[in-house]
């Protein structure tokens, strides 16, 4: 069972929803973009996720990253005592969409943490950092931290290099099977960039 179970359970839905090796390189011409967004379903309602949000228990996630090139991405799923691997994928073909646990399923919040943080790393190969959360699952909360502090300290960059332009988004999506199509919400999904290493974050506060 996925480490992340003990505090998310995956639904199944009834009908197909519209949302359907080495350490990190730094350098200002080293930025790792991809498009990146969870999309939350609360009741019959569905929102793209703010970095920072308070959701329900019962509410419904589900996690999109699309790299813009090759890349290792990493999504860590934390609550208040435990950050677990959710997934790790070897990204080796450009413009292809990962959905987390898929277009027919959703995590669901059960309610048994205040807090339930996701983040995600893309980087252009392994992260070292890493090795521990890979090799076990799951690491101390305050081990993770550091982790990503470190990664999102390396990741920072100027605003002046911010600029966003904008890159295809292909029509296959990973694990959705033939003939899914492109996705509108993944369609619709913002673009961040990382200097090295990027490090998104959604840190949830769960009202039961």
């Amino acid at each position: 069972m996925n480490p992340w179970a003990k505090s998310l359970i995956i639904v199944v839905c009834g009908t197909a929803l519209m949302a359907g090796a080495g350490s990190v390189v730094l350098g200002q011409d080293n930025l790792v973009r991809a498009k990146v967004g969870i999309q939350v379903k609360s009741g019959q309602s569905l929102a793209r996720a703010k970095a920072s949000e308070t959701i329900k228990a019962g509410d419904m996630l589900r996690i999109f990253v699309q790299p813009e090139a090759d890349a290792w991405v990493y999504v860590v799923h934390t609550d208040a005592a435990t950050a677990s691997l959710l997934n790790l994928v070897r990204q080796q073909r450009q413009a292809v969409t990962i959905v987390m646990p898929s277009l027919q399923e959703f995590y669901q919040v059960d309610g048994k943490s205040p807090s339930e943080t996701f983040t995600i790393v893309c980087s252009p190969g392994e992260i070292v950092e890493m090795a521990e959360l890979v090799q076990k699952g799951s690491i101390d909360h305050k081990a993770w931290a550091a982790i990503e502090n470190k990664l999102a300290q390396q990741g920072k960059i100027e605003l002046a290099t911010q600029g966003e332009k904008p890159f295809a988004l292909a029509g296959n999506v990973r694990g959705a099977g033939p003939g899914a199509g492109e996705d509108p919400f993944a369609a619709s999904l913002p673009i961040f960039s990382g200097n090295g290493v990027l490090v998104k974050k959604y840190a949830f506060a769960v009202k039961n």
